[in-house]
């Protein structure tokens, strides 16, 4: 045998330029889509009879068994107890007595529903934070604007179901029987729950045949135990918030330098970067990355993450979720670098001479009798900022730093106002 060519550039999606990448794109929202059937931008509820419904959709679908020119029949909903003799009465696959025609097959639910132990959620945040899910643009006709989406983390549940198999010939059994262990040979199946794939585990097989006859007639009863690795969604915990809402401006913007930075070395260097917005972008970039963002102003106002602006630690652009107005100035206070030196945690940084500091923002109330003077509770390894009420304060106009524990107000705040120190100590 020869050896065989090797091939270069293998195109993974298609040798045409549009099928490039458009088949994965395609599938995600082909995913995204089927767990968004109703008009929202959420995913749908998935809860307990959900799992119910899917459980025998999934029987019906998966275990058809055609005997004496007839499909076996399918009990249509889930029950609790072995009573069989409740739905002989109403049940369509019955005979003129009222007796249950053999073969048939039934699903029982056990009621423990037991915490999950589906792979998605072992890796698990304690107290289930909400996470970001989308930003939707709004727009009421004269303003621009956002809706952001939270969810909480989905709730893993482990659900017991029995599916119990009954005839009086022994080659049904053994035609369920095949499908059952073809289906489960690897001991593990998928069903679609409203769009959401939740496995199920084969757990064992059991025979559970009496030695009694069922109205005078030998017949065979065989237990199938399965465990559901389902989920629970609640659409009543979603959160829907609105972002900041900016009017949408059209106008000309003309200037040299757009872009000023600044950067105040010490024993960590922070960058401060001034950007004038043009009042229609909502990207803007510093010219490098940005390991880790401390604040970002408008006008001298504070600003929050998720909520007026987006950031992807790493990266040099940020992107805000309503376009700042033309003349606006974004103010970034941020430590450059492209490999991140911090160390244990988010909080910690190692500082230009190898020393440990840890990033602190101190709150201080301004009470009546309180003097202009700050006393902070470490020692300032590298000053970053301070703000009053969330307004940005500028050193030498509104304050200096006495020494290392203390800083000096040049004016007097209102009583009540909240002083915020960012400093790594």
């Amino acid at each position: 045998m020869g050896i065989p060519k090797r091939k270069n550039n293998i195109e993974v999606y298609g040798n045409k330029e549009t099928e490039r990448g458009v088949n994965v794109i395609n599938r995600r929202q082909e995913l995204l889509d089927r767990i968004t059937k109703s008009d929202s931008f959420l995913p749908d509820s998935l809860l307990h009879e959900d799992m119910d419904s899917g459980m025998l959709d999934y029987v019906k679908s998966s275990f058809k068994i055609v005997s004496d020119g007839g499909q076996i029949p399918v009990i249509p909903r889930i029950l609790t107890v072995q009573r069989w003799s409740e739905f002989s009465n109403n049940w369509e696959f019955s005979d003129e007595d009222g007796n249950m025609k053999l073969p048939f097959i039934a699903i029982i639910r056990k009621p423990d529903v037991q915490p999950g132990t589906n792979p998605v959620t072992q890796r698990t945040i304690p107290d289930r934070q909400s996470f970001h899910y989308a930003t939707v643009p709004t727009w009421n006709g004269t303003q621009m604007g956002a809706d952001v989406y939270k969810i909480p983390q989905p709730v893993a549940v482990d659900v017991s179901y029995e599916v119990v198999f009954v005839c009086n010939k022994l080659r049904e059994l053994n035609k369920f029987n095949k499908i059952v262990l073809q289906k489960f040979s690897s001991r593990q199946s998928y069903t679609s729950i409203k769009g959401h794939y939740i496995p199920i585990v084969l757990d064992g097989i059991e025979d559970n045949t009496p030695m009694e006859t069922l109205d005078g007639r030998r017949f065979y009863l065989q237990t199938y135990k399965f465990t559901m690795l389902g989920l629970l969604i609640d659409s009543e915990e979603f959160e829907v918030k609105p972002a900041i809402s900016r009017a949408f401006l059209v106008t000309e913007f003309i200037t040299d330098k757009p872009v000023s930075k600044k950067t105040l070395t010490g024993n960590v260097d922070i960058t401060i970067c001034k950007i004038t917005a043009d009042g229609t972008t909502t990207s803007y970039s510093v010219g490098e990355p940005m390991t880790k963002l401390f604040n970002v102003y408008l006008n001298g106002e504070l600003l929050t993450k998720d909520l007026n602006y987006l950031h992807i630690t790493g990266t040099s652009r940020l992107t805000f979720l309503g376009a700042p107005e033309n003349g606006d100035i974004i103010t970034i206070h941020y430590y450059r670098g492209k490999k991140d030196t911090q160390v244990d945690n988010v909080n910690t940084f190692l500082n230009n001479y190898g020393k440990v500091v840890y990033l602190t923002t101190e709150s201080i109330t301004f009470t009546t009798g309180s003097t202009v003077y700050l006393q902070l509770s470490y020692d300032i390894d590298t000053f970053i900022s301070l703000d009053v009420n969330g307004l940005l304060q500028e050193e030498t106009t509104n304050f200096v730093i006495q020494n290392t524990k203390q800083i000096k107000l040049l004016g007097t705040p209102s009583v009540g106002s909240t002083i915020n120190v960012t400093y790594l100590h």
